[in-house]
């Protein structure tokens, strides 16, 4: 059977358009037409690699009363060729205060959107210098998402009967750019900053430890997390819930904690020595020390997904993490089991897959967790 050669065609993985004319190289007659009538500078679904990010700094605010987010982004770029225009991805927001950070100083850029794609130009009278490094610094707001995709608002109900909000995050595949403006695709990969604003009585959560928390006017609390291993946009993650939390610390010294609503935390006991158990595992197994200081879990309400292996924050439905030794069976704890298997696995080993991480890993993960 000829099965070699089709899975090394499938398992090849995608580059970004690099493009044969560079966007601001396109003749205007042949361009998509952006949403103020003017041309839009660039044709392709895929981003051009003219200029990639290096650093994303991010700061934003979910109102979990107006169920609505406004946020911050500054991205660090890498200049490969000389261009005045920087293509990138954005999703039903609201953009404003647009400015480049040059060496020679602070210059407003032009906006232009093209929703077919979900594409942001950013255009400068000057032209960014090749071998040089910019930042573009974006203001966005936007709705939280009820599709249960990007930055979306979760809810739960109570003993009591009372209806709680959360907030959380599913980027994978391309819903980072709902949340805010970025190069939304696997092969442009940075290191993120994440600082998260909210209400005293919420608590956030990212791929990263916090390292502080700020007091701000008006009695919010603005949480800083510490900067992330270079990560594809897809890998991002975060949660502003009323969640709770237990933890434990493996033989490695790796911080592994799982996140539940607060009525079923005490469900949380059998998740959490598996993962720490797990983990444990998987650094003896491969020799590969895990690249994170701490992994966290989180069970949330309305989860979409079987599970996601955000770096640092894996995501679950409720029946893939917690079990109440009164209600579940023998087969739900094998099944939860398997969950975290999977997707620990996942985490651990993308810093170290070449290829598509999925593509690559998923055969062995797959054997993996049936073994374990």
């Amino acid at each position: 059977m000829l099965v070699a050669p089709l899975l090394l065609v499938l398992f090849v993985p995608f580059s970004p358009s690099s493009g044969a004319q560079l966007p601001n190289q396109t003749k205007a007659k042949d361009l998509p037409i952006a949403t103020n009538g003017q041309p839009f500078p660039w044709d392709r679904m895929r981003l051009p690699t003219t200029v990639t990010p290096l650093h994303y700094d991010l700061a934003i605010h979910p109102n979990l009363t107006t169920l609505d987010f406004t946020g911050v982004v500054r991205i660090e770029l890498d200049v490969h060729e000389d261009t005045n225009t920087v293509i990138l991805h954005a999703k039903q927001m609201q953009i404003s205060d647009v400015f480049l950070l040059a060496p020679e100083g602070i210059k407003r850029l032009k906006v232009l959107e093209y929703p077919r794609f979900h594409q942001l130009a950013l255009l400068s009278d000057s032209v960014l210098i090749k071998g040089r490094k910019y930042e573009v610094h974006l203001a966005f707001a936007a709705n939280l998402s009820d599709s249960f995709h990007g930055f979306y608002k979760g809810s739960y109900r109570t003993s009591s009967g009372e209806v709680r909000v959360l907030a959380s995050t599913q980027f994978e595949a391309t819903f980072a750019r709902g949340a805010f403006p970025c190069f939304d695709e696997p092969a442009f990969k940075a290191n993120f900053t994440i600082r998260i604003i909210r209400e005293p009585r919420h608590i956030a959560i990212s791929n990263m430890p916090m390292v502080k928390t700020v007091e701000l006017p008006g009695g919010l609390l603005e949480d800083h997390f510490d900067t992330t291993v270079k990560m594809s946009t897809y890998l991002v993650a975060y949660i502003v819930s009323d969640f709770k939390s237990v933890s434990k610390t493996t033989q490695h010294g790796v911080k592994i904690s799982i996140y539940a609503v607060p009525e079923k935390i005490d469900q949380t006991a059998f998740a959490l020595d598996a993962a720490v158990k797990l983990l444990d595992f998987y650094d003896d197994y491969f020799d590969i020390p895990y690249p994170l200081p701490k992994q966290d879990l989180a069970a949330i309400p309305d989860f979409q997904s079987g599970a996601m292996e955000n770096w640092g924050l894996t995501t679950y439905r409720e029946t893939g993490l917690l079990f109440d030794p009164e209600k579940s069976s023998a087969s739900d704890k094998l099944g939860i089991t398997k969950v975290i298997a999977h997707e620990l696995a996942l985490s651990g080993l993308f810093k170290h897959c070449i290829l598509t991480p999925k593509l690559a890993v998923y055969p062995l993960v797959s054997s993996l967790s049936e073994a374990v």
